[in-house]
């Protein structure tokens, strides 16, 4: 089961953005057929032509509609990156990963001529895999399950879709994916500082006043009550949604959410430990609530923490009050 914490683009301001560039761009590349401007191949496009700008974009828009499906759906769930991120340090992030794939995917044409490559597919595969690489070093395993068995973990799910997109467009497809995981270990590895670079303060100030009004998102409005009755009840009241109902149920039980009047369990050592490695500065306190207010629910407690920072206490020493002067 694919989970990044709670659905829609709270928090990720980025992702959101990104989703509807390349979308549009896919869907105006099908409409007005100009499919054929955006992928990279080394002859003629670039020796011969000199249309550089392909270098640039070869990054924003994907050549079917099955490469969009699954592309939008990893871009999608790794939402969860950006949340742990920050939309500062993710938008970045794709921008580092951009600069380095599109020097690997140029190394590729040029090397792999020789072998028959001389193809790259349409579609922002570098940055997709480099963000897959971050979702494989930072996020940890929630669960696991056997499928006749075959041991599985719930990142199966995502590798599934990543696996179905690199196979979309062979071989071109798969070297692009190479790249992209290079250009994450690269980022991973603080290569030259790239981990720490950020765009300029005048640019990320411009960006947060002209485009985060359009790409950022509310919360989702998710009602108390832990009971399908409680929460039906509580929607007849608003409106007759009953769909809505039926999915906020599901949300509680895919959640974790405890049934009324159950009596919650402790939390595990091995939780809060595991929430402490992710979240260095939390407390042993602070990842014991997070466990308490998801019922236990290491994921939830995971995304509790994002959108529940704990605030910085500084402690105040206190100067004791002067005795008085003894009397004479």
């Amino acid at each position: 089961m694919l989970a990044a914490g709670p659905s829609g683009f709270y928090n990720a301001p980025t992702t959101k953005g990104v989703l509807l560039v390349v979308g549009s761009l896919t869907l105006l590349s099908s409409i007005f057929q100009i499919k054929t401007d955006f992928h990279l191949q080394l002859v003629p496009h670039l020796t011969t032509h000199h249309q550089f700008w392909r270098l640039i974009t070869s990054h924003f828009a994907f050549s079917s509609s099955t490469e969009m499906l699954f592309g939008g759906l990893i871009i999608y769930h790794l939402r969860i990156i950006e949340r742990l991120f920050g939309p500062a340090k993710y938008v970045a992030f794709l921008f580092v990963s951009a600069v380095t794939c599109t020097l690997l995917n140029i190394a590729v044409l040029v090397t792999g001529s020789a072998l028959g490559l001389n193809v790259l597919p349409a579609g922002p595969y570098g940055v997709i895999f480099a963000a897959l690489y971050q979702f494989y070093a930072v996020i940890p395993t929630m669960y696991e399950f056997k499928v006749f068995g075959i041991a599985f973990t719930d990142k199966f799910f995502m590798y599934a879709l990543a696996a179905q997109l690199m196979l979309s467009h062979m071989p071109g497809s798969i070297a692009s994916a190479v790249c992209g995981l290079l250009a994450g270990a690269i980022y991973r590895s603080d290569m030259a500082g790239s981990r720490r670079w950020r765009f300029p303060e005048p640019i990320m100030k411009l960006a947060v006043k002209l485009l985060l009004p359009i790409f950022s998102s509310s919360p989702a409005i998710r009602s108390t009550a832990t009971t399908f009755e409680n929460r039906s009840s509580s929607s007849s009241r608003t409106s007759d949604r009953p769909a809505q109902a039926m999915r906020e149920y599901l949300d509680v039980l895919s959640t974790g959410g405890a049934p009324q009047g159950a009596t919650p369990r402790a939390p595990s050592e091995s939780d809060v430990s595991t929430l402490q490695s992710i979240f260095t500065t939390a407390t042993q306190e602070q990842a014991i609530q997070a466990l308490n207010a998801t019922n236990n629910n290491l994921e939830a407690a995971v995304q509790y923490l994002l959108d529940n920072p704990a605030p910085t206490t500084t402690t105040a020493t206190t100067a004791a009050p002067a005795a008085p002067p003894a009397s004479s």
